[in-house]
């Protein structure tokens, strides 16, 4: 008994330690990342003085909401800020203590970067000794700080818990933040928030799109740090009627900056969804900014609560105040990333590349808008944390979320089975190379900005299934997945009735690679995200439980019909909780046992096998 403690209790108490950042420090380039932050340093000194110049010139004084950040090519580019459902909506309430996954997660032990217009009041009940302040911002921020609640806040107040609540902050103000980042992501950190973008009031119409220096900083920082994920709030002006690009495209077109980036998240925001039907159940605000980027791809990538959100803010320390905004949508999200990376690390005492939990939440979302697939509105849907939390709990047992690399001229082959007709989707994801800047002043270039095209199919019996994929001259029109797609660093496949039997999955790439192999990361799953049927993934000599997740009765297959001599159930902390022998119809009754986790021990062929299950 003592020995499975030693082997359960590891994976249930580490967190994001220091050892564990600098674990994933050490797997970068760290000479390559000091040679980018001198760079960056040195790009910043020559702005501040074009900035400086600038303001002297045309008597410019910054705020929140207008503050002068960058100058390109003589063209001023202005920053601005975007402003307990929140955690409902996306279900992220799911994987809390006494919520419906049974995993009691909080986010504890993770600190979640925040970047914004100005200073969090650290002193505010909700913050109090979770947060560090990473720079030298003075002038308190209500953004910054509602922003910061809505990640991390405590729940003095329940009703304003932030969705990781557990989680710890370090704040920046926007001043120097590619270089902060850069810093961040290298110490091994894993997500950051960044609800602010360009002021668009005076931003030309060729910008809108633009696949620009600001989108490359955050596919370099990607890149350099493949462990980070940095979450973008998509913008609100599709409200602003006097904005000229609004008249020109009609609500569409309007991402701009960062927004573009490919490896960043940009998130939409719609109302509170409490009580999720179907795709008409997901109302979107008034305000948030849609695609395309100019090269056609899926952009925003998800959407979240962003309408009515209630926070803590700056002006005392028991202060709150409902905000819209997607500043208030992205912050979800990365909440929502922290509980996602606690839960696998709970599991497999490490962490998830950002390809994998970008794609997994990509993957995972519910059905929005009013076509099916992913669309330039809603992105690929309203994110969902308990089908993303549920994909991480089957892991290697009903469901794929893998991480793997392709070879230059190589071919990357996967088997998956299912026994009974069923909706299956499969995901590929990769941070990809910084791509090519779009030409100063072109407008709508559709040059794709990817560098390593990946290409993934899913093959059965002579048919082969493509990935989804839109397109930017019919900006309203259905999703097509009728070939491959050669934009997009996300690519899904779904295939609504998958019957019966043997799948291939395969993935290829067209042209060269960068630096001659691409990691990618890989996810699928059955029905609604749930997992695959009976037969496991590479079943091989495996066993193999059914239904995971379970509510009465546990079944199992074993390879070649073998049998089973003894079962033995643990609980996460490595308990014994039940065995069973003389097993008939290779099944056990668990209806006795609480919702959890457990792992199932198997004595076969004279060996045994540990299996991990869900108990509803």
């Amino acid at each position: 008994m003592k020995t499975i403690l030693l082997l359960f209790l590891p994976a249930l108490c580490l967190a994001q330690t220091e050892a564990e950042r600098n674990k994933i420090a050490a797997t970068y380039d760290q000479d390559a990342i000091a040679a980018e932050v001198q760079a960056a340093k040195e790009k910043s000194a020559t702005q501040k003085q074009l900035i400086a110049d600038y303001k002297e010139r045309f008597g410019v004084v910054d705020s929140e909401r207008h503050s002068l950040q960058r100058i390109e090519d003589g063209l001023p580019i202005f920053f601005t800020i975007f402003n307990d459902g929140s955690s409902k909506t996306i279900r992220a309430n799911r994987l809390y203590p006494g919520g419906l996954l049974g995993l009691s997660v909080t986010g504890a032990g993770i600190t979640a970067g925040v970047w914004d217009g100005g200073k969090v009041r650290n002193t505010h009940v909700e913050l109090t000794g979770k947060l560090t302040l990473g720079d030298g911002a003075t002038d308190l921020s209500a953004h910054a700080t509602h922003v910061t609640g809505t990640i991390l806040a405590a729940g003095i107040s329940a009703p304003r818990r932030g969705v990781a609540y557990g989680a710890s902050g370090l704040s920046y103000d926007w001043d120097d933040d590619y270089s902060e980042m850069l810093a961040f992501g290298a110490s091994g950190y894993l997500v950051s928030n960044h609800s602010y973008g360009y002021d668009t009031a005076s931003l030309p119409s060729w910008k809108f799109g633009s696949y620009d220096s600001s989108s490359v900083e955050v596919d370099q920082v990607s890149n350099l740090n493949p462990y980070y994920q940095v979450v973008l709030a998509a913008g609100n002006d599709r409200d602003n009627g006097v904005l000229e690009q609004n008249g020109l495209k009609g609500g569409y077109d309007l991402l701009s900056g960062t927004n573009l980036s490919k490896n960043g998240i940009t998130v939409a925001a719609v109302e509170e969804q409490l009580n999720y039907v179907d795709p008409s159940s997901v109302v979107m605000s008034s305000f948030s900014n849609f695609g395309p980027p100019d090269d056609g791809r899926i952009k925003p990538d998800i959407a979240a609560k962003g309408v009515g959100t209630s926070s803590c803010v700056s002006s005392s320390n028991v202060a709150y105040e409902i905000f819209n905004g997607t500043s208030m949508a992205a912050p979800a999200i990365t909440g929502l990333i922290v509980l996602l990376q606690k839960h696998y690390n709970n599991l497999n005492s490490a962490f998830m590349r950002a390809s994998t939990v970008r794609g997994l939440i990509c993957h995972s979302a519910r059905e929005a808008g009013m076509t099916d697939g992913p669309d330039y509105e809603y992105g690929w849907g309203l994110a969902d944390g308990q089908t993303a939390a549920t994909i991480i709990s089957n892991r290697n047992v009903s469901t794929v979320l893998e991480e793997n690399t392709l070879s230059g001229g190589g071919t990357f082959t996967k088997q998956i089975t299912i026994t009974a007709p069923q909706k299956l989707s499969v995901t590929i994801c990769w941070t990809d190379p910084v791509g090519a800047t779009n030409l100063t002043g072109a407008v709508d270039s559709r040059v794709p900005r990817l560098k390593n095209n990946l290409d993934l199919k899913v093959l059965k019996d002579g048919n082969t299934y493509f990935p989804w994929r839109l397109n930017p001259e019919d900006v309203t029109s259905e999703a097509t997945r009728d070939a491959d797609n050669d934009v997009d660093n996300i690519e899904k496949v779904q295939i609504d009735l998958a019957t019966p039997g043997v799948y291939t999955i395969q993935v290829t790439h067209k042209g060269s690679l960068a630096g001659g192999s691409q990691v990618f990361s890989l996810i699928a799953s059955g029905n609604n995200g749930a997992g695959l049927s009976a037969n496991s993934v590479d079943f091989k000599d495996n066993i193999v439980l059914y239904p995971n997740p379970v509510k009465s009765t546990l079944g199992f297959a074993v390879p070649n019909n073998g049998e089973v001599t003894d079962v033995s159930i643990y609980d996460i902390l490595g308990k014994q909780v039940k065995t069973a022998a003389g097993l008939v119809n290779n099944s056990i009754d668990l209806s006795d046992l609480a919702g959890g986790i457990y792992m199932a021990r198997f004595t076969y062929d004279g060996a045994s096998f540990t299996k991990k299950f869900i108990k509803e």
